[in-house]
C-alpha cells in the first residue's frame, strides 16, 4: 500500500495481496456505514420516543427519566474506591519496543449490580447488563502500581510526583480510567420494562383460589371441625360449596390487598436484537447528540473508505489487467 496512489503498480500487485486490501477497504467502508446507521438510530429514538412515567409506563420498550438511587448498599469503584452505583474501570500499561510504543491493556471490568431509577412516581430497578452505557463522572490518571492504592494520583502535585507519573522515566507505568454513575445522578434509559414479572401478583381470582383450597386441604381435620356441619366426618356437596365459597372470599381478600401494594418494576435488555439498551447518566439532548456526531463521524468514515475501495478497485481494472 505505500503506491496507494500509483496506478501502475496497484495494477502490478499480486492477485492475492490486491484481493486482500480490496477486501479490506470494503469491510472498513461497510463496518462504518453500519455504525452510522446504528449511532443514528439511537440518537432519532432518543429524540422521538415518548417519555413513560414509572408508575403508568406500559410493559415493553420505554424510555424512562429520572434520578440514580441505590439498591441496597453503594458500590466501591475498584480503582478510586469512590461510592456509585455503576463504574468501569481500566488499567493500561506504556510498553516500548523498538522505535513502537503504546499503552496496553492489562485489565478491565464493568460492575453488573441493578440499581434504582426514581422518577417521583415510583421506582424502577435497572439491570445495566448489555447496555451501552455512557457515564457523566469519567477520570483517567497515572501512576506507578499497577493496582493504584487509596485515592488516586494527579499530575499537579509538584516537581516529583510530575516525574513519577510522565512517560519520561524508569520502571513501569501505568494509566488507570474510571467511568462512573453516581447515586443523585440524571439517568436516561431505554430498554424493556416489565411490572411484578414474578406474576404473584397477577393470578387470576380462579388460581388463587385453588390454591387456598390446596392449602386448606393440607390440614384437612381442621377443615372438616370447621366445616362438617352434621357431624358425620365427610364433606357433601352443600359443605364442600361453602368451603369453596369462603376459599373464594379469601381469594378476593388477597387480591384487594395485593393491589395496594407498590408494584415492582424493572428495565433490562429487549430481547429483541433490532432494539437498543440505552443508559445514560447526562441530559437527553447531550445524549442524543453523542449519538448524532458518532453517526457523522462513521458516515464520513464510510465516504473515505468508500471513495479508497472505489479508487483501488478501479485502478486495478483500468489498466486492463
Amino acid at each position: 500500500m505505500n503506491n496507494f496512489f500509483c496506478r501502475p503498480c496497484i495494477a502490478a500487485e499480486p492477485t492475492t495481496q490486491f484481493v486482500i486490501w480490496a477486501t479490506l477497504l470494503l469491510a472498513g467502508a461497510i463496518f462504518a456505514l453500519y455504525r452510522a446507521y446504528k449511532n443514528f438510530k439511537k440518537s432519532r429514538l432518543i429524540e422521538d420516543m415518548p417519555t413513560s412515567l414509572i408508575r403508568s409506563a406500559s410493559q415493553g420498550f420505554t424510555e424512562l427519566i429520572g434520578i440514580g438511587k441505590t439498591h441496597g448498599e453503594h458500590l466501591s469503584a475498584p480503582l478510586s474506591a469512590s461510592p456509585c452505583l455503576w463504574w468501569y474501570y481500566a488499567i493500561e500499561q506504556y510498553k516500548s519496543s523498538g522505535k513502537s510504543s503504546s499503552w496496553v491493556t492489562l485489565e478491565s471490568g464493568t460492575s453488573k449490580q441493578p440499581f434504582n431509577i426514581d422518577d417521583a412516581s415510583g421506582l424502577c430497578l435497572v439491570m445495566p447488563e448489555g447496555a451501552d452505557l455512557t457515564a457523566r463522572h469519567h477520570k483517567q490518571w497515572r501512576g506507578r502500581q499497577r493496582h493504584p492504592l487509596g485515592q488516586p494520583m494527579t499530575n499537579t502535585g509538584g516537581t516529583l510526583r510530575r516525574l513519577l507519573t510522565t512517560n519520561i522515566g524508569f520502571g513501569a507505568r501505568y494509566r488507570y480510567t474510571e467511568r462512573l454513575i453516581k447515586e443523585h445522578d440524571p439517568l436516561y434509559i431505554l430498554g424493556h420494562f416489565s411490572t411484578d414479572s414474578t406474576g404473584k401478583r397477577s393470578l387470576s381470582i380462579k388460581k388463587m383460589t385453588g390454591n387456598i383450597l390446596r392449602s386448606w386441604k393440607g390440614d384437612f381435620a381442621a377443615l372438616l371441625g370447621k366445616y362438617d356441619s352434621n357431624g358425620d366426618g365427610e364433606l357433601d356437596i352443600a359443605e364442600w360449596k361453602d368451603v369453596q365459597q369462603a376459599a373464594r372470599k379469601e381469594a378476593l381478600k388477597q387480591q384487594h390487598e395485593n393491589s395496594r401494594q407498590d408494584k415492582e418494576h424493572a428495565i433490562t435488555k429487549p430481547a429483541d436484537s433490532g432494539l437498543p439498551f440505552l443508559i445514560g447518566s447526562q441530559e437527553q439532548d447531550a445524549l442524543s447528540g453523542r449519538y448524532r456526531w458518532r453517526a457523522i463521524g462513521f458516515s464520513l468514515a464510510f465516504l473515505l473508505a468508500g471513495a479508497a475501495a472505489t479508487w483501488y478497485i478501479s485502478a486495478r481494472f483500468s489498466s486492463g489487467l
